[in-house]
């Protein structure tokens, strides 16, 4: 978090900072950073899915491929 601080101190554009799971939105923002990016963080939270899905049809011999019910409801979905 001071380093954060330290960095938004001492420049005049906005800070972009690497989301962690060690660092909460609130801290980082009270660190003076304007801009958030979860870089490939969600790539892998999508392949840690789709694996664990795959491991299902391998292990229980069944297709469980029902879309969530709270991906159903995405705004602008059909």
């Amino acid at each position: 978090m001071e380093e954060i601080r330290i960095v938004c101190e001492s420049i005049s554009k906005p800070l972009n900072v690497l989301a962690r799971p060690n660092l909460s939105l609130s801290e980082i923002v009270t660190a003076g950073a304007q801009r958030i990016s979860v870089g490939g963080a969600l790539t892998w939270v999508a392949v840690t899915a789709m694996i664990n899905e795959a491991e299902k049809m391998r292990g229980d011999g069944d297709f469980p491929l029902d879309v969530p019910a709270s991906f159903k409801r995405w705004p602008g979905s059909t």
